[in-house]
């Protein structure tokens, strides 16, 4: 009695032993090159289609297809024989063309492929590029290599005046244990949560910053705001504060930052954005720009209705930080008050805005 031979068992078993020797060291790169030449027949010998699908392919399309149409049924044989060579010689233009296709197909599948499957030199070279032109591209736009350091010092603003505006908001956490500042900074937030007896700490991306965070006792990371948001368990913060932070991202990250908080935050924790106020002018036609890293200005009802429809409740603006100057409102006419009081509120109005809102108890 003849015994059949299970030969992809047999293959399988043999290409597990050969992993097992080169492992071991026992089988060098010689052998392996001489596994993957190419049998007279034109198959290689251990081929496997999953780990060389490129290879795989050249051998699937060599690979002559045939089709007996012969029909072997009594009396209706011949004629079912007749129409299937009769569809088959029809078809054979149409097939042939696909055949062509798929062969150029191949042909420029196995230019991009080396045979280990990995790109071609020529193609991870150019993708290399490219993705290194796309980060300085992404850098210039901001002038990331500007010295955040000195740029803080002439535009970042006075302490006072920071811890100032912040402490509006301060009671806002009060008797959190986990609020998160983005865009941390030096850590002036953090520092009226401490003195307040509030957990919290920071992220922010300029690593000068988070390292003077750290110098004064703070717990800061140095990370992108998104992708921390992301990383956090759910319900594990009671609080988050991002004093401008919004303006310096694109629109699409920005909401996709409020629903990630939505997860992340605890039933009833504030949320607070703060950022320039753009409905002044001199605001968005000017100071806005001072920062070269500014994406893109918001204006106070956009920010309102992004928090509503992404759940948060309670969502309300609160503006401050009234500009130095102003034109005078002390007119006898009443029109000319009225045009005086309209130009200080569209030139010269609040220069910051905070849109507050809060995740929802359920």
């Amino acid at each position: 009695m003849t015994q059949q031979v299970d030969l992809d068992a047999l293959l399988a078993e043999v290409r597990e032993r050969v992993r097992r020797k080169r492992e071991r060291g026992i089988y060098g790169a010689d052998v392996v090159a001489l596994m993957r030449t190419e049998l007279p027949g034109g198959r290689r010998l251990l081929s496997d289609d999953m780990k060389d699908p490129v290879g795989a392919l050249a051998e699937a399309l060599d690979d002559d297809v045939i089709y007996d149409p012969t029909s072997h049924k009594r009396i209706v044989g011949p004629f079912i024989t007749l129409g299937r060579r009769i569809l088959i010689s029809l078809l054979r233009w149409w097939m042939a063309a696909i055949t062509d296709r798929q062969e150029r197909i191949n042909r420029l599948l196995a230019a991009t492929f080396d045979v280990e499957g990995q790109l071609a030199p020529r193609f991870g070279e150019r993708l290399a590029r490219l993705e290194r032109e796309w980060q300085q591209r992404k850098e210039h736009e901001v002038a990331a290599n500007m010295h955040s350091v000195y740029f803080q010092a002439r535009f970042g603003g006075d302490e006072p005046v920071i811890r100032e505006q912040s402490e509006a908001f301060i009671d806002l956490f009060a008797g959190r244990d986990r609020v998160l500042d983005l865009g941390c900074g030096r850590g002036i937030f953090l520092e009226l949560l401490k003195d307040k007896g509030i957990g919290g700490y920071g992220i922010d991306l300029d690593p000068k910053m988070v390292s003077q965070a750290r110098e004064r006792g703070f717990e800061a990371f140095e990370q992108d705001a998104l992708a921390h948001i992301e990383s956090l368990p759910a319900k594990s913060i009671d609080g988050v504060y991002a004093r401008h932070i919004a303006e310096h991202v694109l629109p699409g990250d920005l909401v996709a930052m409020l629903r990630a908080l939505r997860r992340a935050l605890q039933p009833g924790s504030p949320v607070v954005f703060v950022t320039p106020n753009v409905s002044n002018l001199s605001v968005g036609a000017h100071t806005f720009w001072m920062d070269p890293s500014h994406l893109r200005p918001i204006p106070p009802d956009l920010f309102k209705f992004y928090l509503e429809v992404e759940g948060f409740r309670g969502v309300g603006v609160r503006t401050f930080q009234p500009s130095d100057q102003r034109l005078s409102e002390e007119f006898s006419d009443a029109r000319a008050r009225d045009n005086a009081r309209l130009l200080n509120q569209t030139l010269f109005g609040d220069r910051d805005y905070a849109v507050v809102g809060f995740q929802p108890d359920a």
